[in-house]
């Protein structure tokens, strides 16, 4: 089966790697899908896709709305001929619904990745999604809550929770060379607490960095890992008095490859979101938290009330509430027991939950169904 992917860019992201995890499993069943990738920016953080047994083209855009590339990609889809189009972003399937509008060829718009609160016309995602939705054979959210806030029509909504590949959780770094690497030779009772996001308006790293302070004067074995890069990082660094970078209390690591490693020295982990202006569909990071056996705390809405159940496998904490926020990291550091049955109920709901394979085989479904004469479900 022929499949063409189309997405704006392969920036560090959650659809991306959403994206490459599900060709990383439809390649598992060899060469059953043949895929073609196409990126409409030469912008490539994930360098692993070069990797992939799989065709990956940059098409770029002389300027953002280049109309030009309407026609090269209606060429590929002649070339080509696949079964399926796959779009995972809006420009791009504002483009290929020009360019596959007389082929009949299904269209798949993978495109609802977060949920915001208020969402209208004049905001550009939701006006492309309501642009493309009369071109899309179904429309693909990461959480139901996507749907709602989106508010596509139920009869081509589709929600397919983020798929990991846990073999990415074994053969890490040892644990001894990791933490003498980013918390150097601190000893005696460590509380390590780990937030992995970018560096921007969407994520609440302001809340988190105003609790660490706080908590990192009043307790010594408090230590704060802030991973990640963005626009915002220099102004969250400044705020941090020097002793406790110093003493690598609050610790920011920046763009990091080996996450899961790191993560092998957290107590839990953390995404605090900013409501005001981004609301999570299913975070990459929450679910690579609990793979990890790490409790999260995280900021409600969205698509995290989903995944994130108060004291089963975490807590909600309301957005923006740093009270609350440092409440729950001082009971967990006081009741290890329950910060190790939280850990061990968050490690098995993801691998309950988000196995590569059983979405794999969701998407293979919705393909089975759309292109049934071609499509056959692997044994």
């Amino acid at each position: 089966m022929k499949i063409l992917m189309v997405i704006d860019s392969l920036d560090k992201g959650g659809k991306e790697r959403r994206m490459l995890e599900l060709i990383k499993g439809l390649k598992k069943h060899g060469n059953q899908f043949d895929i073609y990738l196409l990126s409409l920016t030469n912008r490539v953080e994930y360098k692993y896709v070069y990797d992939l047994p799989i065709k990956f083209e940059i098409l770029r855009r002389n300027f953002k709305k280049d109309p030009t590339i309407i026609l090269k990609l209606k060429k590929i889809i002649s070339d080509f001929g696949p079964d399926i189009i796959h779009s995972w972003s809006t420009m791009a399937s504002v483009y290929i619904s020009i360019s596959n509008l007389f082929s009949g060829i299904p269209l798949i718009n993978a495109v609802l990745a977060d949920a915001p609160l208020h969402l209208n016309i004049f905001n550009k995602h939701f006006f492309r999604v309501k642009l493309t939705t009369p071109f899309s054979n179904l429309i693909v959210s990461n959480s139901k809550a996507g749907i709602t806030a989106y508010k596509t029509p139920v009869s081509k909504s589709v929600c397919i929770y983020n798929g990991i590949d846990f073999s990415r959780f074994d053969n890490l770094r040892s644990v001894k060379d990791v933490r003498k690497e980013i918390i150097g030779d601190k000893t005696g009772d460590i509380f390590v607490i780990v937030m992995v996001a970018s560096f921007d308006e969407r994520k609440d790293f302001k809340t988190l960095v105003n609790a660490a302070i706080k908590m990192c004067f009043k307790n010594a074995a408090y230590t704060f890992i802030l991973i990640g890069n963005g626009p915002t990082l220099e102004k969250l660094r400044n705020k941090v008095p020097v002793e406790l970078m110093n003493e690598c209390r609050i610790i920011f690591t920046g763009e990091r490859d080996d996450v899961e490693s790191i993560l092998q020295i957290a107590d839990l982990g953390v995404l605090m979101t900013n409501a005001e202006n981004h609301g999570e569909g299913i975070s990459n990071t929450i679910i690579e938290y609990m793979s990890m056996g790490k409790p999260v705390l995280a900021s409600r809405g969205g698509g995290t009330d989903e995944v994130v159940k108060d004291n089963y496998n975490g807590y909600l904490i309301d957005p923006g509430n740093e009270d609350q926020l440092m409440g729950k990291i001082e009971s967990l550091f006081n009741n290890r027991n329950l910060l190790d049955s939280l850990g061990d109920q968050a490690r098995k709901y993801a691998r309950a939950n988000f196995g590569l394979e059983e979405k794999t085989a969701e998407y293979i479904e919705l393909y089975r169904n759309l292109v049934p004469d071609t499509c056959r479900m692997p044994s």
